[in-house]
C-alpha cells in the first residue's frame, strides 16, 4: 500500500485554475491527501500548436501491432487506442471496470465460469460488424499463436491451470478441440471456462492482450483459419513474424495510419466510432532518442508530451507553459538480470571462456557470481543520481502498492567486502584469479538505466581490475529479441504491472516459465511450486505466507536483483487536457480517448 502522507501533486505553471484532484487507485485503501496547487502569475497564453494533433516524443519504438504478440509498453500504448477489450479500467481504479465491447458480465458461484454479453452495432475500422464469434476467435487465435515471448501465459493459466503457461507441452501442442472448449459462443454471449477460480481474471481481460479482432479480416491477412494445419504453422512465430505485425483493424477511437519503424507511428481519429468520437484528430508518436531535442520540442510546443529522463527533471521545473504531474505511484520496478545459459550465437561474451577475456555460457549459473554482483551495485547512488531520490529500493519483485508487499523483505546492500568474498569463491576461485569480460545491455534513450550499468561497471572494476564490463545500448526491439534469444549475458530493464496482483510480479521474475526468468533459463522447482500455491490460495493469510517464502528465495537464489521502484512523473504542454493517471495503463499519456488540446 502507498503510505499515508504520500500525495500526488499537480503543478500548473500557466493556468490560474488547476486540474481537479486526482484520486489514488481504488485498490489503495488509504487516503490520498489533498492536492496542492502551485500558482504563478499567468502570462499570455501561447497559441496552441498543431491543434487537434497530439505529438509525443518517446525514446523507443513499438515491437509489434499485434495485440496477441505484444508484451511491451511501447506497443501496448498504441494497441489500447486502436483495439478494444470486453471491459476496461474505470478511470483511476485498478479494481473497477467499465463495460466496453461487453455490455454486462456474470461469474458463476464457483468462480469458474465467466459470461459476457457482446455489444451490438459496433463496427471494425474496415466496416465489418463485431460479432460474438469475433470475440471467441480473438482469444482462440491468441492461444494458437502463443508467441514464446508474448503475454498469452496470462490466458492459459486461468483456463488450463497454473502448471500450463503455453500451448506447447511435452507431448506437443494442446489439442485444438481442447483449446476451443475454453471459449464458447452462446447466442449474444461469450463464455470462458476456467479450470479453477482465478481472482485477477477480469484484470487480465482489460489489457491489450484482451483485444478483440475481426475474424474475417485476420484470415484474409494470412492468420489462423481455424484448422489444425494453420495452428501448427502459426504457433510461436519467429520474432516479428506475426501476420499482423504491421497492420491493425480494431473497433477503437483511433485507426493506424502508418508505422515507420524506428521513426514514428501515426494514428487518425475513427470518425465512425460507436461512442462519441475522440477530441483529438491525430496522434503522432515520434522516436527521439536525444534528450536535448525532446526538451526543445516540448519547450517550443512542437511536442505536447515527451519522455523526461530522471537525471534532467530539474531542467523543466521553471519552464512556463507546462503541466507537471509528480509523485505518481508506479506499479513497476527496475532490475538487473543474469542469463543462466547464454546462446552460442551471442557476441557479448568475449572469448567465450573464463580466461579474463570473456565468460563461458553458464557463467551466471554460479550463485557466488550472482551474489557478488548484487553486493557490487551501489543502490543509494543509483537512487540519488539516476532517480533524484524519487524512488526506493525494494527487496522483492512485489512492489509497494500491491497486496502482499512487505517493506521488510530481505534485500542486498552495497557492500564491496561481501562482493569480494563471493567473487573469491566463484568458480572455485578461478573468477578472482583470471577475471572476466562481458557486456551488459540497456535500451536506447534510457539515461536511468545507462547510469545503472555504469555504476555496476565502475564498482566491479574497483573490486578487481580484472573485472571488465562493457556497456551496449540497443534499440528497444533489438533489446527484446536479444533477451528472448539468450544473447545478452546481463541486461537492465523494468517491469510494469500487467494487472495489479502480486502473482503478476513473482511469476515473470521467478517462475521457470516466467517472462524474464524463462528468458534467463532460470528454474527452481521449489519456487515454481510456491508460485502455483500463491495464485491458488483461498485465503489472504495463505497467500501472504507463500509470498513471504518467495521473497526469501528471491534473495537467497538471486536470479536477478531489484534496483528501484520509482515514483512517476508526466510532462505535458498546459493546453493538453483530460489526462488521468491509472498505474496499469502502459502509455505515459494514459488514455488517448480522453485527451484534448484546448484552454
Amino acid at each position: 500500500m502507498i503510505p499515508k502522507g504520500k500525495r500526488k501533486f499537480i503543478f500548473t505553471l500557466v493556468a490560474a485554475c488547476v486540474i481537479a484532484a486526482m484520486l489514488l487507485p481504488a485498490c489503495q485503501a488509504e487516503e490520498a491527501g489533498e492536492v496542492k496547487e502551485v500558482e504563478k502569475e499567468e502570462p499570455a497564453q501561447p497559441e496552441i500548436k498543431n491543434p487537434g494533433t497530439f505529438i509525443y516524443a518517446t525514446i523507443g519504438p513499438p515491437d509489434t501491432m499485434d495485440p496477441a504478440y505484444a508484451y511491451d509498453t511501447a506497443s501496448g500504448e498504441i494497441i489500447q487506442s486502436v483495439y478494444e477489450t470486453l471491459l476496461f479500467w474505470k478511470g483511476e481504479s485498478t479494481t473497477e471496470f467499465d463495460p466496453i465491447l461487453a455490455t454486462e458480465w456474470t461469474m458463476s458461484d464457483d468462480g469458474k465460469t465467466y459470461r459476457f454479453k457482446i455489444r451490438s452495432g459496433v463496427k471494425f475500422h474496415n466496416g465489418n460488424t463485431l460479432t460474438p464469434e469475433d470475440v471467441e476467435y480473438s482469444f482462440e487465435r491468441g492461444m494458437v499463436q502463443d508467441y514464446g515471448a508474448g503475454p498469452q501465459w496470462m490466458i492459459f493459466e486461468p483456463l488450463f491451470g497454473t502448471d500450463t503457461h503455453s500451448s506447447r507441452t511435452d507431448d506437443g501442442l494442446i489439442p485444438l478441440d481442447e483449446l476451443k472448449s475454453k471459449v464458447e459462443v452462446d447466442g449474444d454471449w461469450v463464455q470462458f471456462n476456467l479450470v479453477a477460480p482465478y481472482e485477477p481474471f477480469l484484470q487480465i481481460l482489460s489489457n491489450s492482450w484482451g483485444s478483440v479482432l475481426d475474424k474475417e479480416w485476420c484470415i484474409e491477412n494470412g492468420d489462423w483459419d481455424g484448422t489444425q494445419a494453420s495452428y501448427e504453422a502459426l504457433n510461436d512465430p519467429p520474432s516479428g513474424g506475426s501476420p499482423l505485425q504491421k497492420i491493425m483493424n480494431g473497433t477503437g477511437p483511433f485507426k493506424l495510419e502508418r508505422w515507420d519503424e524506428g521513426v514514428e507511428t501515426v494514428l487518425v481519429r475513427n470518425d465512425s466510432y460507436w461512442r462519441t468520437k475522440a477530441k483529438l484528430e491525430r496522434v503522432v508518436i515520434k522516436v527521439v532518442e536525444e534528450w536535448t531535442t525532446r526538451r526543445l520540442m516540448l519547450e517550443a510546443g512542437d511536442a505536447d508530451q515527451v519522455d523526461v529522463p530522471r537525471a534532467h527533471i530539474d531542467e523543466l521545473e521553471d519552464v512556463e507553459g507546462l503541466t507537471i504531474w509528480k509523485d505518481l505511484p508506479s506499479l513497476s520496478n527496475d532490475a538487473i538480470f543474469f542469463q543462466f545459459d547464454i546462446s552460442e550465437e551471442s557476441t557479448f561474451t568475449g572469448s567465450g571462456k573464463l580466461d579474463g577475456a570473456g565468460i563461458p555460457s553458464d557463467f551466471f549459473s554460479d550463485l557466488d557470481v550472482r551474489k557478488g554482483m548484487t553486493y557490487a551495485f551501489n543502490y543509494d547512488v543509483f537512487l540519488t543520481d539516476a532517480l533524484k531520490n524519487e524512488a526506493q529500493q525494494v527487496g522483492s519483485p512485489i512492489v509497494e502498492g500491491l497486496s502482499y508487499y512487505d517493506a521488510n523483505a530481505p534485500k542486498p546492500s552495497w557492500d564491496l567486502a561481501k562482493a569480494e568474498e563471493h567473487f573469491k569463491k566463484a568458480w572455485g576461485g578461478e573468477v578472482w584469479e583470471t577475471g572476466f569480460t562481458f557486456t551488459i545491455a540497456y535500451n536506447a534513450g534510457n539515461v536511468t538505466r545507462k547510469i545503472g550499468c555504469e555504476i555496476l561497471q565502475e564498482n566491479l572494476f574497483n573490486i578487481n581490475e580484472k573485472f571488465t564490463v562493457l556497456i551496449q545500448v540497443m534499440q528497444w526491439p533489438t533489446l527484446l529479441r536479444g533477451m528472448y534469444g539468450g544473447l545478452l549475458p546481463m541486461f537492465q530493464i523494468g517491469w510494469l504491472a500487467d494487472y495489479p496482483d502480486a502473482h503478476n510480479f513473482v511469476f515473470p521474475f521467478q517462475s521457470s516459465a516466467g517472462t524474464f526468468s524463462g528468458w534467463q533459463n532460470y528454474a527452481n522447482a521449489e519456487v515454481d511450486a510456491l508460485i502455483a500455491e500463491g495464485i491458488s490460495g483461498t485465503t489472504s493469510a495463505a497467500r501472504e505466507a507463500t509470498y513471504r517464502e518467495l521473497d526469501q528465495l528471491y534473495f537467497d537464489d538471486a536470479p536477478s536483483f531489484i534496483v528501484a521502484q520509482a515514483l512517476g512523473r508526466r510532462y505535458f504542454r498546459s493546453w493538453v487536457k483530460g489526462f488521468y493517471y491509472n498505474p496499469v495503463l502502459p502509455g505515459p499519456f494514459g488514455n488517448l480517448y480522453t485527451l484534448s488540446k484546448e484552454y
